[in-house]
């Protein structure tokens, strides 16, 4: 793992110029490297990935640095196309880095898989406690691997869904891994069983992904006297943030902005790593309906002289097995974390999900939205208009302060400067 002091110096680097000194510290630990991937090999990677493929869609990588999560320095690998995730989350990770950094937790990895039953007798819990300990068996025996890495079965239940439907719910520890595969496995094991114990007709089996047994979180407690922003010092704008929170918890249409902020920053970390980000926002959005109201994700509040956020969610991150452990890049942005096991990357998000929340809200109750996206929205129309390299720079901040934020005005000013 490069240290986080030496990824703080890449920042005044070109890409290549960075991608050549990340290549360096992890030189020998993959074999390939991704670098070393050819057009032809990606292609190839495409096939095997997807069915047919014709190509790879390029994504940005880049690194939001200034994390101090458990008293460990990071910078986090985030894959994605929207401005301002990188730079926000940055720069709300410095700040709470100041004040102490973030405390973070995650449960066991708890998964469940389910097998649905119709045309269910009226003895149908009887049935099934007569055969679970057949059931038993044969999950067992397919879980064998993982009982050996300190996870496995934990339990079969029986639940009435109606009057004729029934679930059959197994759960495992699935360690490190999503444990898709493992999970369906087991529940499709059952199908058969199931009926000839006549405890009905199966409809589906399948795993869920409301990994509600697989949550992680953090926090952070940041001095009141160290908080400004646009004009806003201290408990103005601490108050300020408490009540944009507020306004989540009562508005719906603005509870979905405000966790689809929290998700920019997960579900880049998650593609970085080749975890599912369906998976995990589906999860989270079904978490914050808990209550029967869709609210925040998030939560902030003022004690002992402190502006306290906290975050929890189910995050289902695995760091081995399926795409996390196939994919060229989620395994070189694996080891620029240093191999973090499924629950530390799980605590990681957590922390970046609140980092890119009060960055967002800090923000919007700040100086507005739309500053920071119009600075890098100015340096993509720089680039639209043929700047290069050390010119895109200069170009966007001509475009900014002429406020030329049209591809015609760009070019005029392109035109004009050469």
């Amino acid at each position: 793992m490069m240290q986080e002091a030496n990824l703080r110096k890449l920042r005044k680097s070109t890409p290549s110029q960075r991608r050549s000194r990340l290549d360096q510290a992890l030189s020998g630990q993959l074999d390939p490297a991704p670098s070393q991937l050819s057009l032809a090999d990606w292609l190839d990677f495409s096939a095997i990935m997807v069915e047919n493929s014709y190509g790879c869609m390029p994504v940005p990588l880049g690194l939001a640095s200034g994390f101090l999560i458990d008293g460990h320095e990071l910078s986090l690998p985030l894959a994605t196309e929207e401005p301002s995730v990188i730079a926000a989350a940055s720069f709300a990770a410095t700040q709470i880095a100041h004040c102490g950094g973030f405390t973070t937790w995650a449960d066991q990895s708890i998964m469940q898989a389910h097998v649905y039953l119709n045309d269910c007798p009226s003895d149908v819990m009887g049935r099934f406690e007569k055969s679970l300990v057949q059931l038993t068996s044969l999950c067992t025996a397919l879980l064998t691997n993982m009982k050996s890495r300190g996870g496995g079965l934990l339990g079969i239940s029986a639940k009435h869904l109606d009057d004729t439907c029934v679930r059959i719910c197994v759960e495992v520890n699935v360690c490190d891994a999503m444990g898709a595969n493992l999970l369906n496995s087991c529940a499709e094991a059952l199908r058969n069983p199931l009926e000839q114990a006549g405890l009905g007709k199966v409809l589906m089996a399948i795993l869920s992904n409301n990994s509600v047994d697989r949550k992680a979180g953090a926090r952070f407690g940041a001095p009141i006297g160290d908080l400004s922003r646009a004009g806003y010092k201290g408990l103005e704008f601490a108050q300020r943030i408490v009540a944009a929170w507020k306004v989540a918890s009562l508005d719906r249409d603005r509870a979905v902005t405000h966790n689809k902020g929290i998700m920019n920053g997960i579900s880049a970390f998650a593609l970085a790593s080749a975890n599912d980000t369906r998976a995990l926002e589906a999860a989270a959005h079904a978490w914050a309906s808990k209550s029967g109201s869709y609210q925040p994700l998030t939560r902030y509040w003022i004690q002992d002289n402190k502006l306290c956020g906290e975050i929890e969610l189910p995050l289902a991150f695995a760091s081995l097995g399926g795409a996390v452990s196939f994919h060229p890049m989620a395994q070189y942005n694996l080891a620029l974390l240093g191999r973090p096991d499924a629950r530390e990357l799980a605590r990681m998000a957590a922390a970046l999900g609140l980092a890119q929340n009060f960055a967002a809200i800090g923000a919007l109750v700040g100086e507005g939205i739309q500053a920071g996206h119009m600075r890098l929205h100015a340096r993509r129309l720089a680039w639209q208009v043929g700047a290069r390299a050390e010119q895109i720079e200069g170009l966007a901040t001509t475009i900014f302060e002429e406020k030329a934020f049209t591809l015609g005005a760009a070019k005029k000013l392109w035109n004009t400067d050469k």
